[in-house]
């Protein structure tokens, strides 16, 4: 059987005199740094998509969330009338829009839907509507000053808006795709 390494070994001997340096050595571990960088600048540039909460007035960016395409997010908060929870599901779509899907009543009553053209379920706990599949325009929350309590549910982080928000404040919910490194610069070096 024929040994293709032997073969070059012994066709194109490597000098006793670089080796003995460590010059190999060296040029392998050269380019295999300038790959990684480059792999890793390349990844940093690659566009992601991301959930950007801004103030509704200025468009000053408060904060960004990465997404995978079709995850959900949550906006939770106490109702002002009824002081019982509510939470709406979001997603974001392939064109980039931000979709009501479902939003979700602790108790029902005053202030809130006593008819709905989209379906609904009530269970022991909860008054739920669901497959709205609605685009919203111009999503926009006001900052809880005093029981609201809002909250942005994505994957297991639970946000409370007074972290990236004061109370009172609107604050617009936006997609964008954007890449990493965007995100480093904003959010990360600020």
């Amino acid at each position: 059987m024929f040994d293709q390494t032997r073969y070059w070994v012994q066709r194109f001997p490597i000098p006793r005199s670089l080796n003995q340096n460590g010059f190999i050595n060296r040029v392998f571990l050269i380019r295999s740094a300038f790959f990684l960088i480059l792999l890793l600048l390349l990844l940093s540039l690659w566009p992601q998509l991301w959930l950007l909460a801004r103030d509704d007035r200025s468009g000053t960016q408060l904060g960004m969330w990465r997404l995978k395409p079709n995850e959900t997010f949550d906006i939770i908060y106490t109702h002002s009338v009824q002081l019982s929870p509510v939470t709406e599901r979001y997603h974001i779509d392939k064109a980039g829009d931000v979709i009501l899907d479902e939003t979700l009543f602790s108790t029902y009553g005053a202030g809130l839907p006593a008819t709905t053209p989209y379906d609904f379920e009530i269970t022991e706990d909860s008054f739920r509507i669901f497959n709205i599949q609605l685009k919203m325009d111009h999503l926009v929350y006001r900052t809880g000053a005093v029981r609201a309590n809002h909250r942005l549910l994505i994957r297991d982080q639970d946000i409370p808006f007074v972290t990236f928000s004061s109370p009172g404040q609107a604050v617009e919910f936006i997609s964008i795709r954007a890449p990493l490194l965007y995100y480093v610069i904003k959010e990360v070096i600020k």
